[in-house]
């Protein structure tokens, strides 16, 4: 494995790199959801959120609150009452915009009893150095001796021969990345049943039924509901609302903004990331599509008459919102496309969003929750079943 360098564990008693890996393809899986995996994940869970310095990095609080025995533990008993066994070794591709989203996908494997050889990216950031701190220490203690072996954490160039090298052996791949990255490794050789789980180029929306907002405090509380979905990542999630689908009466609506603006201010932006807000804006004016700001400050809130794509390719996140009015519901289907993948929601019920999704008009959209949960991880995402789709399901008649 040339130019691979083994991140965590950091120590696995006398074998080199290359040993290490091919140990991952030898060594059985363990049981699903068995008893050593299930304390593994708490205590990370407990490392996490005990860190001084995750304590300071609000991804990896909420990933440490995710990993909760109580939560784990509910995930599976939605499981059905079958026999699932792990595959085998499966490999993820991690994406480079969200330190923290590629665990969620592998701690579900991790829960199916495969083993697993995370590869990320290169560059340095705050939050992937105390994640992978904290999996060394638990790697480090005798009793995750068996997890150790089995969960490993890479990283390489991408021009490297690894990814190929790799997915000859794989049982599965998770991969996630924008369409072209995701081609490029779907389209390496790999076994006839190897199972690919992708997640490409995606983006959300928040949809604000303007008719239900009618006070201040609602604007106060829907503005910090909002942000919620939006601040951490810097906007780069899949998942965080780029888009907001805008209901009925507009008259609550640049105090909206301009709420969600004074929340902004208070991480004190970077000047570049207003700049960028400004040219991007500019661009968006140019199409004469796109009106004039209702704030651009530390956000910058854009009306647009369409959404074009290239108006979420020019998007660069940090708080920069494309507002398409709605004058009734239905107009939505003619303002989103197949790579829609949540739509959080305000102002309206749940047999609302029912009655709208299910109609055929609807593309995309794998994910319907209330405005504030749009990062919050489910194994149902981007309309897979990660905990069914990372085992073998086997029926006995």
């Amino acid at each position: 494995m040339s130019e691979l360098s083994i991140l965590a564990p950091t120590q696995q008693s006398s074998l080199n790199k290359k040993e290490c890996i091919e140990t991952i393809f030898t060594l059985s899986p363990l049981a699903s959801c068995n008893a050593l995996t299930l304390a593994f994940v708490q205590s990370l869970s407990d490392c996490l959120l005990k860190s001084e310095q995750a304590k300071s990095l609000p991804e990896l609080v909420a990933l440490g609150f995710w990993l909760r025995r109580a939560n784990i533990k509910k995930i599976i008993s939605q499981q059905t009452d079958v026999i699932n066994k792990a595959l085998g070794t499966v490999i993820h591709f991690t994406p480079t915009n969200v330190d923290t989203m590629f665990v969620y996908s592998w701690v579900c494997s991790l829960i199916m009893g495969n083993n697993n050889i995370v590869r990320v990216a290169s560059s340095d950031s705050a939050t992937k150095n105390t994640l992978l701190n904290e999996l060394n220490r638990l790697y480090a203690l005798v009793e995750y001796n068996d997890i150790a072996q089995r969960n490993i954490f890479v990283t390489y160039p991408k021009a490297s021969q690894n990814s190929a090298e790799l997915s000859l052996l794989a049982d599965a791949r998770v991969i996630w990345g924008g369409d072209a990255s995701v081609n490029i490794i779907r389209a390496l050789p790999t076994q006839p049943r190897c199972r690919d789980i992708c997640f490409a180029d995606r983006y959300s929306a928040a949809l604000i039924n303007g008719e239900q907002l009618n006070e201040q405090q609602q604007v106060s509380e829907l503005a910090t509901l909002l942000w919620r979905d939006t601040q951490p990542h810097a906007q780069q999630a899949c998942s965080s609302p780029r888009v907001v689908f805008w209901l009925g009466n507009t008259a609550f609506q640049k105090s909206f903004f301009e709420q969600i603006n004074q929340l902004a201010r208070q991480q004190n932006a970077e000047p570049q990331k207003l700049n960028n807000h400004l040219v991007v804006s500019q661009m968006m004016q140019s199409t004469g599509l796109a009106l004039h700001p209702l704030v651009q400050e530390y956000i910058c809130a854009l009306p647009v008459e369409a959404l074009r794509e290239e108006f979420l390719e020019w998007h660069l996140g940090n708080g920069l919102f494309l507002i398409k009015y709605l004058t009734n519901l239905e107009e939505i289907a003619d303002s989103i496309d197949n790579k829609l993948q949540t739509l959080s929601y305000w102002g309206l019920t749940r047999k609302k969003m029912l009655k709208l999704v299910s109609e055929p008009s609807i593309k995309g959209l794998d994910r319907i929750v209330p405005v504030g949960q749009a990062l919050e991880f489910t194994p149902d995402w981007d309309g897979y079943r990660l905990l069914t789709d990372l085992s073998r399901h086997i029926t006995v008649g």
